[in-house]
């Protein structure tokens, strides 16, 4: 329907708000009664040549009003906005089963409910310009380009995936602004593993697009089977530093089996590590993803790769058995893999809250691949919960201690069990200790922690505590190579460690610790000191010539444990307080405690690695995997430049590595750099074909000092990162559960503002919807206004210079007549 309404414009001055028309009628009657007076008493004027006269003048007065006011008739069109509706038909097996009204098929049942409602479909497109699309989905691989639903279509996909048809029907309609609606005819058991449903489906919602839901078939069947199914398992970190908490995930369906009591059993390299009971919902629970059942592992003390495996059922006899009932027991289990690392520097601090340690804090927090922990303790205050987690050796596995302002007896009042266990971690693991100056340090340690003695604090202070004598920071020629180095060159070095030194007041500390250094120990003085203030004697690069400040060697099994006595308190005074700020000083304030922990962590002289990073560690077939590669600098950073050769080989079964053959002999992937290359590394994208384990192996050749590969044997030596991934079938447990799930599609809808209903209220669901396309009411967008005559010159269509024509035409008749008449 149309509408009409009157509709002016007039022109300014007439146009202006309570005085325009009102001024408009007085200086048209003022017009009028003019025009009639300038006739009368003319001798030549009789009354038929008068009332002629005073017609066209009048007739062009009222052209000149009309043209000043601008009337028109407005009408407003209901244009025909394009908009779009949507209908997605499942077509997986589970429509072949024979439950609809008279015993047929639901897919047969679909196809003539769709085939009667086609006039109206077809009303709505060519009469109202509503695109009706009908998709057909049955895969986990649901294409919107290519799975279209014709009556030809046949029900043989393996999978109701609801959620990927929802996410990428969204991902291809969000766009269009005139989407109508979204209607869903299938049976409802949905099998997807990708997407949630509801989560895909409030998508629409939130944008106004309601589903309509037309659920197909019986919810009483006994076509149901019984069996659990764990369809995936993963690792939450992963990959996991050693001796971390690691959440194994798995999702499991329990198909006939909602209530039943299982065990879930965890293997590391098919050793039981972890079990625990749960209580299975049915099918595939609440959330429509699967029961997940998390179970908290605790990772390896070494790094490398190990397989994950995850078990389901009921204990006996300590194994795990199928529950009596179940289809297959083979499907109970699933495998992934898990990388350990020890990439980073796991560094727990041990102080009291003042300024050194707050320094060393913010130093050590500069560098990403630190992982850094703190227990500040207050000497006889007992320790919280927290701080007696952090304490506890036996589950934190810690690279680097660092001991404060703390005597033994300060320590141990927060953890009896700490320094016993360190001198054990410190024995047969390894573990970097460092010891820092103060009031209450080095006191009371055993040797097996604290190896060397210490003297007073040497100081020299005002009765204020103000220093009268400042004391240098004076590094080896062993400590300008290893925790003061400052620059690639030694000379660089040095000459920076001298500037520092030049500062007789400020930019050097207050005061030390004496270490006393037992004869003929197996030791390296690392920095020293002195309060004497020459310029020759206090030289970066001498032999001491005074108090040792840092002291450290090695020790432990296989003297792989290192330890670190710095007799320093306030190495924060090497950054200047103040104005100016000194950036440089401040940078090798933190150099400084970054190297001391990365060689306390045997990282000081870490080579460039390789990663291989894949994205899933278990996925199913022909899906599509993402593997990060790429070589990390010793800093932590991703080379960009890096050259890298990646391979992807199938393993046989048992197999651990592919042969060297077959490796030298397998395809090189193509690597690809996007935007999270820089932080992630490049990638490869891999769809294999069959299901097993797959290894990865990513080469980069090792450079020389002089940037150019280094050779063995006429072969460039390769940096070498490996990983793996698990492959496994799509099997499907489409034809498991093939009851009409009425409830999953009524959440689905109701959700969204939209209806759940049965198929055969499709029809007249249709017809009401096109009754409220044809409601003028519910017209889309804005009406469009239409003016007849139309004032605009742009869109008068003649109708201007035709108005222009009578006014001449009016006041040429009236002039020639009086003319004509001897009136002039």
């Amino acid at each position: 329907m149309n509408d009409f309404f009157p509709h002016w414009r007039p022109a300014l001055p007439w146009s202006i708000d309570t005085i325009g028309v009102p001024a408009l009628v007085i200086v048209a009657t003022l017009l009028v009664l003019f025009t009639i007076w300038t006739y009368f008493g003319h001798p030549q004027a009789t009354r038929k040549r008068l009332f002629i006269l005073v017609a066209l003048r009048l007739a062009a007065l009222i052209v000149a009003l009309i043209t000043a006011v601008r009337p028109s008739v407005g009408e407003n069109q209901n244009t025909k906005v394009p908009s779009v509706l949507l209908i997605g038909v499942d077509t997986s097996r589970s429509m072949t089963v024979n439950d609809e009204l008279g015993n047929r098929p639901r897919e047969e049942a679909v196809r003539k409910m769709l085939e009667k409602c086609q006039p109206v479909l077809d009303e709505l497109q060519n009469d109202h310009n509503v695109s009706v699309i009908q998709y057909s989905f049955s895969t986990s691989d649901f294409n919107e380009a290519i799975n279209h639903y014709t009556s030809q279509t046949p029900s043989n996909g393996d999978r109701s995936d609801y959620g990927t048809l929802l996410n990428r029907l969204y991902d291809r309609w969000q766009g269009e602004r005139y989407l109508r609606a979204l209607i869903l005819i299938g049976d409802g058991q949905d099998n997807g593993e990708t997407y949630t449903p509801a989560t895909e489906g409030a998508k629409f919602g939130r944008r106004g697009t309601p589903i309509h839901t037309f659920v197909v078939g019986q919810s009483s069947s006994s076509n149901n089977k019984q069996d659990i199914v764990v369809t995936s398992i993963e690792c939450d970190p992963s990959p996991a530093p050693i001796k971390t908490t690691v959440n194994v995930k798995a999702r499991v369906n329990a198909y006939g089996f909602g209530g039943a009591q299982v065990v879930a059993r965890v293997y590391f390299d098919d050793k039981p590590v972890e079990r625990m009971e749960f209580t299975l919902e049915e099918g595939k629970g609440r959330d429509g993803r699967g029961n997940e059942l998390k179970i908290p592992v605790k990772a390896p003390d070494t790094k490398g790769e190990i397989k994950v495996k995850v078990e389901v059922g009921l204990d006996k006899d300590g194994k795990i058995v199928a529950l009596p009932g179940e289809l297959s027991p083979l499907n109970n289990w699933s495998e992934t893999y898990l990388t350990i690392t020890k990439d980073g520097v796991r560094i727990l601090i041990v102080d009291q809250l003042r300024p050194e340690e707050t320094r060393i804090r913010d130093a050590l927090r500069t560098e990403k691949r630190f992982d850094l922990y703190e227990v500040t303790r207050q000497r006889d205050l007992p320790a919280n919960a927290s701080e007696r987690e952090l304490l506890d050796l036996d589950r934190q596995a810690y690279d680097v201690i660092i001991i404060g302002n703390l005597s033994a007896e300060h320590v141990n009042i927060g953890s009896n069990t700490f320094l016993p266990k360190l001198a054990d971690q410190i024995k047969k693991k390894g573990t970097g200790v460092m010891f820092l100056g103060g009031e209450f340090a080095f006191k009371g340690y055993p040797d097996t922690i604290l190896p060397i003695e210490t003297g007073p604090i040497i100081d020299n202070l005002t009765p204020t505590g103000t220093p009268i004598t400042w004391y240098p920071t004076i590094p080896t020629a062993r400590g300008l190579e290893k925790m003061f180095k400052l620059g690639p060159k030694p000379e660089e070095t040095k000459d920076k460690w001298d500037r520092l030194n030049r500062f007789r007041t400020g930019r050097r500390i207050s005061g030390y610790n004496q270490l006393i250094l037992p004869k003929g120990g197996l030791y390296t003085v690392y920095a020293w000191t002195t309060n004497v203030n020459d310029p020759n004697l206090i030289e970066a690069g001498s032999e001491p010539q005074g108090d040792a400040l840092l002291v450290g060697s090695q020790r432990g099994d296989a003297s792989k444990a290192r330890w670190l006595a710095f007799g320093a308190y306030d190495t924060f005074l090497w950054e200047p307080f103040g104005r100016p700020k000194s950036p440089e000083a401040t940078e090798w304030h933190h150099r400084f405690w970054r190297q001391c922990v990365l060689w306390l962590a045997h990282q000081d002289e870490e080579e460039s690695q390789v990663f291989a990073r894949p994205q899933f560690r278990q996925l199913k077939v022909t899906a599509e995997q993402t593997i990060r590669v790429g070589m990390k600098l010793p800093n932590g950073d991703i080379d960009q430049n890096a050259q890298l050769f990646v391979r992807i080989l199938p393993l046989a079964p048992g197999q651990q590595e592919p042969k060297p053959n077959d490796e030298k002999n397998a395809p090189l992937q193509t690597i690809l750099t996007d935007k999270d290359s820089a932080l992630e590394g490049r990638k490869v994208v891999f769809r294999p074909t069959q299901p097993g384990e797959y290894f990865v192996v990513a080469e980069s050749p090792m450079k020389g000092p002089d940037g150019q590969p280094v050779m063995e044997n006429g072969q460039p030596k390769m940096h070498r990162g490996t990983a793996k991934f698990i492959v496994v079938p799509d099997v499907s447990d489409e034809m498991l559960q093939v009851n009409a799930n009425p409830d999953f599609m009524a959440r689905l809808s109701l959700a969204t503002s939209g209806k759940a209903m049965k198929l055969d209220e499709l029809p007249g669901f249709l017809n009401d919807f096109l009754k409220e396309v044809k409601d003028p009411k519910n017209t889309l967008g804005a009406k469009k206004p239409r003016y007849y005559p139309d004032w605009n010159r742009n869109r008068s269509r003649g109708f201007l210079p035709l108005w222009l024509v009578v006014f001449v035409a009016l006041l040429g008749t009236e002039w020639g007549l009086r003319r004509l008449w001897g009136m002039i």
